[in-house]
């Protein structure tokens, strides 16, 4: 498979059909298995309309062009989305990665934001990963709603659009369920093995805890992401 450095190859069943969707204008190429020909019957009618090329090919084919034994039977070829130069500054809450990089945890905590209506997700530019094709899987269609935003200074960006600073510990702070979400808040969420970095958490607003018995560590980040999204939607929903 021929691509250049704007395309990427993504695959995965509701990640792929979520890109047709939402830019559909940005698919190069279509590759699917004979399985999926019933399900994906639209899709392949706009090719045939749009004269988009597509192929049908065997399991242990898709697996060598997608690179992946996770393709769930199909794979695009498709122009990667520019990064976000913007988001929306209205009331609700934001996603504040400080070191997340497994693409696993990043697109699960996609798919979260995404369900619970998170305004975007931002970072430091130097840190703050781009979705890979990994990550849109299992995002499961959530990267084509969440906008990542790298930013110089994260800290001044939200100090500027009066958002709190919300940052989560596994031993500090108030009790997630007991905690009253300012309507502007931003979720601080740290690495898998270093937590929060100590400047963040003393430039902090808050801090909040997920409450447990204490026998392990901490949450899988983007569990605490769920929970604590969860929570917030429960209280600004109306």
């Amino acid at each position: 498979m021929k691509f250049n450095t704007t395309e990427l190859k993504y695959y995965g069943f509701h990640a792929c059909l979520a890109i047709w969707k939402k830019r559909p204008q940005d698919i190069v190429r279509i590759y699917l298995d004979p399985a999926l020909l019933k399900r994906c019957k639209p899709l392949l009618k706009w090719c045939a309309q749009t004269k988009r090329a597509y192929h049908i090919v065997e399991p242990l084919e898709l697996e060598k062009i997608s690179e992946s034994v996770h393709h769930e039977g199909i794979c695009l070829l498709a122009k990667k989305p520019p990064m976000a130069s913007s988001l929306s500054t209205k009331n609700g809450c934001l996603i504040y990665l400080d070191g997340v990089q497994n693409p696993h945890n990043l697109g699960a905590i996609v798919r979260s934001a995404a369900h619970f209506g998170t305004l975007g997700i931002i970072g430091e530019k130097k840190i703050l990963p781009a979705l890979s094709p990994s990550s849109c899987r299992i995002a499961q269609g959530g990267a084509e709603e969440i906008s990542l935003l790298p930013l110089s200074s994260p800290i001044s960006w939200l100090k500027e659009n009066r958002y709190a600073l919300i940052a989560t510990s596994s031993h500090k702070g108030e009790e997630l369920y007991n905690f009253r979400f300012p309507p502007r808040a931003a979720l601080v969420l740290g690495s898998e093995t270093e937590g929060v970095s100590k400047q963040l958490l003393s430039q902090a607003d808050h801090l909040i805890r997920i409450p447990g018995t204490g026998s392990i560590e901490s949450l899988n980040v983007s569990v605490a992401t769920a929970l604590c999204l969860s929570e917030y939607y429960r209280q600004h929903r109306s």
